[in-house]
C-alpha cells in the first residue's frame, strides 16, 4: 500500500502527474520539440532559489518562493522544495509554460537594452485532437511581475513575448 499522508509518494508526485496530463494530447509534437531542442526544465534545488533556462532569443527566468505581487524581495525557496517547470518554444517569441511553485519570467538575449513585453498570456489546454483550447487570458495584474504558477500543476499557458 501506498503512502497516503501529505509527504507519501503520491502526493509529492502530483504535480509532475498533472502536468503530464496537460501535455498528454500533444506527446508527440512535444518530442519533436524535445528532439529539435526546444524544451527546458528545472526543479527546485533548495541551495539555489533562482534558475535560468536559455532559448536562442529568450532567457526563461524560474523563481521560487516569491509572492503573488513584487520583485523587490529576494525568492527565498518553498518549503519544502518542491517547484518547477517546463517552458517549451513554439517559435521565436512564444513558448508553452506549465509548472507550479514557481514564477517564471523571461529577459531578451538579443538585445540586453529592451525590456521584455507580454503580447500575451493565454490559460488553456489542448483537446484530444492537440488543438489550443483558450481558458482565459491573463491581464497585466496577473502577469506584471511574471507568471506566478501556484496551482500544483493544472495550469498551462501559451505566452507571446516581445520587446519595448
Amino acid at each position: 500500500m501506498g503512502d497516503k499522508n501529505a509527504h507519501g509518494p503520491e502526493t509529492r508526485l502530483a504535480p509532475v502527474a498533472n502536468e503530464y496530463a496537460l501535455l498528454e494530447p500533444i506527446a508527440r509534437q512535444l518530442a519533436a520539440a524535445n528532439l529539435a531542442g526546444n524544451v527546458r526544465g528545472a526543479s527546485e534545488d533548495p541551495q539555489t532559489h533562482t534558475q535560468a533556462l536559455d532559448f536562442p532569443r529568450w532567457q526563461a527566468d524560474l523563481s521560487y518562493g516569491l509572492p503573488a505581487f513584487g520583485n523587490w524581495i529576494k525568492p527565498r525557496g518553498n518549503n519544502p522544495p518542491d517547484g518547477g517547470a517546463l517552458v517549451v518554444a513554439l517559435g521565436p517569441d512564444e513558448f508553452l509554460v506549465a509548472g507550479h511553485h514557481v514564477r517564471v519570467d523571461f529577459t531578451p538575449k538579443f538585445d540586453p537594452s529592451k525590456k521584455r513585453l507580454f503580447l500575451e498570456v493565454a490559460e488553456g489546454s489542448f483537446d484530444a485532437a492537440g488543438k489550443w483550447k483558450t481558458v482565459r487570458i491573463w491581464n497585466g495584474d496577473q502577469s506584471d511581475y511574471g507568471l506566478n504558477l501556484r496551482a500544483e500543476g493544472t495550469t498551462l499557458l501559451r505566452v507571446k513575448l516581445a520587446t519595448y
